[in-house]
């Protein structure tokens, strides 16, 4: 069942989670148990979803590829996330407000992700119900590469989207926790670039296991 990979895959996967947490308590804004579920069920079906996409397109490569193709598509996936996240961090210390053309989609992403009043509409100070639909869409998107990759590698469907959505949980209080009391920039800045080198260490083991 690669226990150790599906770990691996829910911890790192659910890294937007911890960072919506920290943001999101650093600016106090509240996400109960019931919506933090709603946020992390949509984005574990992310997982599940993509899993099944990747199952289906196993049946069109050969079995003695599967492995290597689905472990380079999350070592890939990592270095660009890796990539982006070095460039992130050497334009904040820069202090450049000029991004580039094709980092303009990633950054309407991370800030919807980073900034709580783009999603509280209503500037309730609290994450409802329908706010933590589009909060899990958005989180969702995060897991659809990755659930491929893994997928294809043969990493069980049902247990790793349960981890997923189990991780996910636990991040989001947990980051808000850490955001309330402690919060840094720099700590999910890290989170970041550790979360894409996990995704790279899964799929350097996954090839060779």
């Amino acid at each position: 069942m690669h226990i150790l990979s599906i770990l691996f895959f829910a911890i790192s996967s659910s890294s937007d989670s911890l960072i919506v947490g920290f943001n999101y308590g650093a600016k106090k804004v509240k996400i109960n148990l019931i919506n933090n579920f709603v946020v992390s069920f949509i984005a574990g079906m992310g997982t599940f979803l993509a899993m099944i996409l990747g199952k289906l397109l196993t049946k069109l490569i050969p079995l003695m590829y599967t492995n290597i193709i689905g472990s380079s598509i999350l070592i890939l996936l990592g270095l660009y996330l890796l990539i982006v996240s070095l460039k992130k961090c050497a334009n904040n210390d820069n202090n450049s407000e000029e991004l580039s053309e094709d980092m303009c989609e990633i950054c309407r992403y991370e800030a919807a992700l980073r900034s709580p009043e783009i999603i509280d509409t209503n500037h309730s100070k609290t994450i409802e119900f329908k706010e933590s639909i589009i909060l899990g869409i958005l989180l969702c998107l995060n897991n659809i590469g990755f659930g491929i990759g893994a997928s294809i590698t043969g990493l069980n469907i049902y247990t790793t989207s349960i981890f997923s959505i189990l991780f996910s949980l636990v991040f989001i209080s947990l980051g808000y926790y850490i955001g309330e009391k402690i919060f840094s920039n720099k700590l999910s800045k890290y989170s970041e670039i550790i979360s894409a080198c996990i995704i790279i260490a899964l799929g350097l083991y996954e090839l060779f296991i």
